[in-house]
């Protein structure tokens, strides 16, 4: 009986009309994922601020992939325990006090701090706003908007980054803009999510006896996501966001601008497209893409970075199926789980790309550039081979109905 009532709720929500909550849902996620490309950039950014120490960059840097790792599996979990609007609301308020703290501190220790709080609460916020993408919306445009919505945080990054590039010598502007983007955006999005309802399925998943089964055709489609969102986390990171820090200090607002731009852009003009196709197509046209413009510039490395210009164009070429696989791997982690797991679900396959994320900052702090460009063609190696095995071994998810 329970799993009939299961199946027509699904269906019933997949089926239902766009309306005024769906609306309210897009545009709640949508801040989210801003606010989330504002934090992504702000860690490397707030290096050049006069006060920050050299050494302290590394940490500074680092201190954003550990909220992440953190938020990701805390929130993840008790969103699962505990359902997803409260938790919605906390988190986004995490953010907004972690943020106001960066734009009003002046020692690096307490920047440390600032990151990881803000990190934590939106790494807790990326997980839930996937799991009710998918919990709300219905299945027609549920693509279009994962896709458009998650769009956001490169608009996010692009934005903070080009309001640096405007303001760089000022300090002072630079954080009181952060703190009103803080103020603005994070109070607009806990008054939306102030106004939505519990997940549907997430109440009906707590009186389901629903299990996880681990099979072998499981573990091989989990190993494939857990490649796709390591690739995603690290590739991105490091090509977009930490190499100016670690061997363009004086481009890195330029570096990051441009190639983050690309994939706004992407997201913008190819976002429906991306969100009616198969997933594993744009997985693996996505990861092939960064696979074999990674081989490019490794070939052409001298020339490409003797030239600033030529560097940021290999970049934005990098970046354009950067977005492509980052689309795919936003569909296609909380499609494959039911609402009883999917915010653990989400959180446990974006740790290994967090930790190894950590992990590297600091192991390649002394690498020359090319050891640098060897490793990020090795994440990408990784993530095509996820996108193939997930072709091999996953499910098609996207006239699948949410459960």
């Amino acid at each position: 009986m329970k799993d009939l009532e299961n199946i027509h709720l699904s269906e019933k929500i997949s089926r239902m009309p766009w309306n005024s909550k769906h609306w309210i849902i897009f545009f709640t996620v949508s801040i989210s994922f801003f606010m989330w490309g504002v934090t992504l950039a702000i860690a490397p950014l707030i290096t050049t601020w006069y006060f920050v120490p050299q050494f302290s960059y590394y940490y500074i840097i680092g201190a954003a992939p550990a909220g992440l790792l953190a938020g990701n599996m805390s929130m993840g979990y008790t969103s699962d325990r505990l359902g997803r609007k409260n938790i919605f609301l906390l988190t986004m308020g995490i953010t907004v006090a972690g943020l106001i703290g960066i734009g009003a501190s002046y020692n690096y220790i307490a920047l440390i701090i600032f990151v990881f709080i803000a990190e934590f609460g939106l790494g807790g916020d990326e997980t839930l706003s996937l799991a009710i993408l998918i919990e709300y919306l219905p299945l027609k445009s549920r693509g279009f908007a994962i896709v458009e919505s998650s769009n956001m945080a490169n608009i996010g990054v692009t934005a903070i980054s080009g309001l640096f590039l405007v303001y760089p010598s000022s300090v002072i502007t630079q954080k009181i803009l952060l703190i009103a983007i803080a103020i603005i955006a994070g109070g607009a999005a806990l008054f939306a999510r102030y106004h939505m309802e519990e997940s549907g399925l997430w109440n009906l998943s707590k009186k389901l006896n629903e299990k996880l089964e681990i099979t072998p055709r499981n573990t091989l489609k989990f190993l494939a996501l857990t490649f796709m969102g390591m690739a995603i986390i690290v590739g991105f990171a490091f090509s977009d966001l930490v190499i100016g820090p670690f061997h363009f200090p004086e481009d890195t607002g330029l570096i990051i601008f441009f190639s983050v731009l690309a994939e706004s852009l992407t997201g913008v003009i190819g976002g429906y497209y991306l969100g009616k196709s198969k997933r594993k197509s744009i997985a693996i046209t996505g990861f092939s893409g960064l696979l074999i413009s990674w081989a490019v510039i490794i070939v052409f490395l001298g020339a490409i970075i003797a030239n600033l210009y030529l560097l940021l164009l290999m970049l934005a070429i990098s970046s354009i199926f950067g977005e492509i696989g980052w689309a795919a791997r936003e569909l296609l982690e909380p499609e494959n789980f039911i609402s009883k797991y999917r915010g653990r679900g989400i959180g446990i396959i974006r740790s290994a790309g967090y930790v190894l994320y950590i992990i590297f900052i600091f192991a390649l702090i002394n690498a020359s550039i090319s050891t640098y460009a060897y490793f990020i063609l090795a994440v990408y190696i990784a993530g095509f081979a996820g996108s193939l095995l997930y072709a091999g071994t996953g499910k098609e998810t996207r006239f699948i109905p949410a459960r």
